[in-house]
């Protein structure tokens, strides 16, 4: 799966160790097992949201496509941690 940005990082990526913030106003670089790890989570939420589609469009399944992208986000954000 390509890479959605493969400039080079701006200001809000640090090299340094940051300190756990709510808002995390800058990013540590992630190894290239956790870019993998990352890149593998996204694909199968990709997956889910196609298999989500195929149900009749309601409020369950609305529900249903929130709660995955709010899984999808704290994993991230733990992984990014």
């Amino acid at each position: 799966m390509p890479r959605g940005y493969e400039g080079q990082p701006d200001g809000r990526r640090s090299e340094e160790k940051i300190e756990s913030s709510r808002f995390r106003p800058r990013y540590r670089a992630l190894s290239a097992e956790e870019k993998a790890l990352h890149d593998a989570n996204k694909a199968k939420a990709v997956e889910l949201v196609a298999l989500f589609e195929q149900v009749k469009p309601g409020r369950y399944r609305s529900l249903g496509m929130t709660a995955l992208e709010e899984a999808v986000m704290w994993t991230v954000k733990e992984l990014t941690a």
